[in-house]
């Protein structure tokens, strides 16, 4: 079935993987141009990555879209039956793990295999991201689904990606040779790899190895091994290179569907652009035409095909399916003898109770990201439901920077997960001896037999951690930020470290993580995931519950997802506007439980509020906090990185929290139909500490929430203290606590 769908030729590609090293080089080398296509300059040469070079590399669709609402969803058959309690939250693991847990129904575990190609290979983001609702509405009717221009899709979000200014900001930050700015590269990065060889023939004779039967052009390349950076520029760097400016189609790929669909639409957009004489200048006047009369390419032969039988390919296939699923069970059955070991020096050294289990938990967070993506390659299973590729990552999934690497130990923290504390909002915690003690603070303790107060046993907080080595902290009257981290917290996080693999998942109070992503926080350069700055908004919530003397009491610190759901709700919005039928609009329920407050790791309820703290991602990288008065109706930005974003992207992410905020207001906040709903305005704060690098934003933005809500200057936000204030988070989030 994959195979005849329009993601097809992905499942025939040949051993290859993304070389990162050689995408990274080619957005060294990247020009500044006002089309929608990327142009890199090759020693002294010039070559385009356009929509056409991007269709003779894919063979994907990429026509003009059909008439397919963008919108909606979450009352689809899929996501009712698959992901009943997402609440309009579906992250990409959370299909993969749909797809494996989907067993009876081929012909959904078909559909969300599907959506798992477009997630993590065509539209490759982060783990977090969200998936588009409206993709499984769409992909339940397989004919539109099939018809639907993916490949136009891809490519423009791969374009806009590499279009972000890349080049500048990598020159820029370049170190003894070697760039240090840390980012992610997002879309389909391997049309880009595959592009740089068949266009610069030197790295493809260097580096790969090419098939005469490739059409669409990445089927005829092989790719096995890693690249190396000095290689990489050793190539472009020569003097006898040959660079083709454009890729130009032979015979028989101007005969191929693909091309015959994609040719009127260039053919019009090519009338209706304004070919300036800027755009000449910047590129050299390279010629920008798809097909030459004259080109040598024209007179290739046609590749060869082969016609296999069907039978022999199937069995191939499933030959290939065994060897992996055998490795994956092998690398797993060492795994768990390596933790059973671990588990067992443990108990004899007293680490843990061994009767508290991260599945005794009922309130255990069960919605993780998978250890590893799946493969490009994703087969048809036969209803057994077994995980692909385990333990390898996706290609799309790769950052193109250099990362620093821990090297593994192979000790797993996911085998001695506490229950979580569930407390009243009467109620705080305090050590007495080696238990933690809840005492009651609205109310008189009931007195009598069976009255007695209720202790917490010590394994039910942090698993790396004891709570009765904290310190005790005497005065409490004053929030300190600079103050040192416990050292008891910072013992427990150097045993962590000595033992942790970078695949394991690391239970956290809010949410598990990859100890990757809490490595990276400890980083210098590490860029902060949306877990992390979920996990630390959430202790500074709870930490302003159990000391209200010292934080800001009428405000509301929300999660990173709000923002998304606020330009979701916009989208739906402006749809309902352009509608003839004038039916109330009405929010979604998972952005109405923000606003009520019923969920206590989404805040409090707007009604008690006056302030609301918010961290926001602009263009897929960047960090900022908002403040958003809800009586002056004023948003104020406070960003540590002012020139990054620019103006127009600004406004544009802004306008829907301009809009929505004061609707919600209206209608579930004030319920008063002489309020407002006109747009707040919003403000960039001007006079806000800078950050040095291009990977603080994230710490920044957790500061900016922290210092308003404790009512101290943000200025005193100093890019010096940033390590210090990285390693007592990272130390804090394995500890499940934070000082005041």
């Amino acid at each position: 079935m994959f195979e005849t769908s329009c993601f097809g030729p992905l499942l025939k590609l040949r051993k290859i993987k993304l070389a990162s090293q050689l995408v990274h080089q080619l957005l060294m080398r990247s020009m500044k141009t006002k089309k929608e296509e990327a142009w890199f300059k090759i020693g002294n040469k010039r070559a385009r990555f356009g929509l056409q070079e991007f269709v003779l590399v894919t063979g994907l669709n990429a026509t003009s879209s059909e008439n397919v609402e963008m919108s909606g969803g979450a009352d689809c058959r899929i996501v009712k039956d698959h992901f009943k309690k997402s609440g309009g939250k579906i992250m990409k693991g959370d299909v993969y793990e749909a797809f494996k847990r989907c067993k009876r129904n081929q012909t959904d575990k078909y559909k969300l295999g599907l959506i798992i190609i477009l997630a993590y290979v065509l539209l490759a983001t982060e783990e977090n991201t969200l998936i588009e609702l409206w993709w499984f509405e769409l992909v339940d009717d397989l004919d539109l689904f099939d018809k639907f221009p993916w490949g136009k899709m891809s490519y423009d979000y791969t374009i806009r990606i590499v279009k972000r200014d890349m080049g500048d900001k990598l020159r820029n930050s370049l170190k003894e040779g070697e760039s240090r700015c840390r980012y992610s590269l997002h879309g389909f990065p391997l049309a880009i790899m595959i592009w740089a060889f068949e266009a610069i023939p030197n790295l493809g004779k260097k580096f790969a190895k090419k098939y005469c039967d490739g059409i669409p052009r990445m089927l005829g390349w092989e790719q096995p091994k890693r690249l190396t950076s000095s290689d990489v520029v050793t190539v472009l760097e020569s003097k006898e290179l040959e660079v083709m400016s454009t890729l130009i189609p032979t015979e028989v790929e101007l005969q191929e569907v693909y091309w015959k669909e994609l040719t009127p639409c260039v053919q019009e957009e090519d009338t209706d652009s304004e070919d300036s004489k800027g755009d000449d200048t910047e590129h050299g006047g390279e010629p920008s035409h798809s097909f030459h009369q004259h080109s040598p390419r024209v007179s290739e032969p046609p590749p060869v095909r082969h016609d296999h039988n069907i039978a022999d390919v199937v069995r191939m296939e499933m030959e290939k399916l065994e060897e992996r699923l055998l490795g994956v069970i092998s690398k797993r059955l060492d795994r768990m003898e390596y933790k059973i070991d671990s588990l067992v020096e443990m108990a004899a050294v007293g680490r843990f109770h061994s009767t508290t289990s991260a599945y005794d938990s009922p309130i255990h967070n069960t919605t993780n990201v998978p250890v590893s993506p799946p493969e490009v390659k994703i087969k048809e299973e036969a209803g057994d439901g077994e995980e692909l590729a385990g333990g390898e990552k996706s290609a799309e999934d790769e950052n193109v920077g250099n990362e620093t690497e821990f090297v593994e130990k192979g000790m797993s923290g996911d085998f001695c997960t506490p229950e979580k504390l569930e407390e009243d909002e009467n109620k705080s915690t305090k050590v007495v001896g080696d238990i933690v003690q809840i005492e009651s603070t609205g109310f008189d303790i009931p007195k009598g037999r069976g009255r007695r107060t209720k202790r917490k046993a010590r394994p039910l907080c942090s698993p790396f951690t004891d709570p009765t080595k904290r310190r005790k902290l005497s005065d409490l009257d004053v929030y300190d930020p600079y103050r040192e981290v416990d050292p008891s917290k910072v013992d427990d996080l150097t045993k962590w470290m000595e033992a942790a693999s970078t695949s394991d998942l690391v239970p956290l109070h809010y949410c598990d993580v990859e100890a990757k992503t809490l490595l990276d926080l400890l980083n210098k350069d590490g860029w902060l995931t949306g877990e992390i700055v979920n996990e630390a908004l959430y202790h500074i919530r709870d930490r302003a519950l159990k000391f209200p003397n010292l934080f800001q009491q009428d405000c509301c610190i929300l999660d990173c997802y709000f923002c998304q759901f606020v330009q979701s709700a916009h989208g739906e919005w402006q749809i309902h506007a352009q509608s003839p039928m004038k039916e109330e609009f009405k929010f979604s329920k998972s952005l109405l439980k923000y606003v009520d407050g019923s969920i206590l790791e989404l805040g409090k309820c707007w009604k008690d509020c006056r302030y609301l703290y918010a961290p926001c991602c602009a263009i897929g990288s960047h960090w900022f906090a908002v403040k958003i008065d809800l009586e002056d109706r004023t948003i104020f930005i406070f960003d540590s990185l002012k020139s990054h974003v620019r103006k127009a992207e600004l406004e544009a992410f802004m306008k829907p929290l301009q809009v929505v905020i004061p609707m919600l207001m209206k209608l579930h906040v004030k319920c008063d139909d002489s309020y407002s709903t006109e747009k707040f305005k919003f403000v960039k704060m001007k006079e806000v500490p800078q950050q040095h690098n291009g990977s603080d934003c994230g710490i920044f933005t957790i500061k900016y929430i922290e210092f308003l809500q404790a009512n101290m200057d943000v200025c005193a936000i100093q890019p010096e203290y940033i390590p210090m204030w990285r390693k007592k988070l990272a130390a804090e989030l394995l500890a499940w606590h934070f000082e005041p």
